[in-house]
């Protein structure tokens, strides 16, 4: 009995690279002062208004691809107040839940750490994307290298730049 096998492969999940590693994060960032900010593949966001709060999450290339606002009548009329804390702990839960669903497990903060320790906001919010299960972080990304391509025909070296090199801090 003589088997058929599939000559080409048709990936229909293109997120699935970055779940599995290989996705890299966008580069060219190294001498930039916010540089860990800038290289992401998902950052999630909280904008706050006078008015209303709205979390975000944001993928490098594609932009806006969740968001959660106060602004949705289903989680307005559940709320006491739109821009206080608990409506940025109730939206991140909701983002939380929304990222899971859509197969998105990690993001980095789009606030720094500073910002997040002194804002009691900031702090609700990313406590409870956590505890709805997404990871603050990206997984490390596995180097492109002959071992895991053997298509690859150059040799890659790291670049270390230099205090000559860093020109903004």
């Amino acid at each position: 009995m003589s088997r058929k096998l599939l000559t080409k492969f048709v990936n229909r999940n293109p997120r699935n690279l970055e779940m599995m590693g290989l996705q890299a994060p966008p580069t060219g960032y190294d001498l930039e002062v916010d540089r860990q900010r800038r290289s992401f593949i998902y950052k999630a966001n909280l904008v706050r208004s006078k008015a209303h709060t709205e979390a975000q999450l944001i993928h490098y290339r594609d932009g806006l691809v969740l968001s959660a606002s106060t602004r949705e009548k289903s989680i307005s009329s559940q709320l006491y107040s739109n821009v206080d804390a608990s409506a940025a702990a109730n939206l991140g839960t909701v983002l939380a839940l929304r990222c899971l669903m859509s197969g998105i497990h990690f993001a980095i903060p789009a606030h720094s750490d500073e910002d997040i320790q002194r804002s009691l906001h900031l702090k609700a919010f990313y406590d409870c994307l956590v505890n709805g299960g997404v990871t603050l972080g990206e997984p490390p990304h596995i180097e492109h290298t002959y071992r895991n391509d053997r298509s690859l025909v150059y040799d890659s070296y790291e670049v270390h730049h230099t205090r000559e090199d860093k020109t903004d801090e």
